[in-house]
């Protein structure tokens, strides 16, 4: 039961990530692109480290703390354009940013659970990283 409760969890987070950082808004391209590339290569990181439950911790913090600063930026931003949009502009962008990141929410899910079924004890550290960017 403690091990489902973990990854019920880590899944709920991943799609929180993925939904708050949506809106964000990155280093001038598009924002949905700048946390899709962001997302992609947290997963990589995943994914090449999974043998070692640890490395995937040490990986994944230090691409967060690499990355930190951007993070803070698209966050800023992200703010900035939220408050800028109506409630019909916000609706239309969510609608677009599902749709575009549709296959990504899958393939992040499926990681998640994958990787903290793997390694219950680092499932925590793995959920902060994983919710930097947002």
């Amino acid at each position: 039961m403690k091990r489902f409760a973990i990854i019920a969890v880590s899944a709920f987070a991943a799609i929180s990530f993925l939904f708050a950082t949506g809106c964000s808004k990155g280093g001038g391209g598009d924002p949905l692109d700048d946390m899709i590339t962001h997302t992609k290569a947290m997963l990589k990181i995943i994914k090449d480290n999974k043998a070692d439950c640890g490395k995937v911790v040490t990986e994944l913090e230090s691409y967060t703390k690499k990355h930190k600063e951007e993070f803070e930026a698209i966050a800023k931003k992200g703010a900035e354009m939220e408050k800028s949009m109506s409630e019909e502009d916000k609706k239309k962008f969510a609608e677009k940013a599902m749709k575009k990141m549709e296959g990504l929410i899958k393939e992040s899910m499926t990681v998640i659970m994958e990787i903290n079924q793997k390694c219950p004890e680092q499932a925590a550290k793995i959920g902060e990283a994983m919710r930097a960017i947002k």
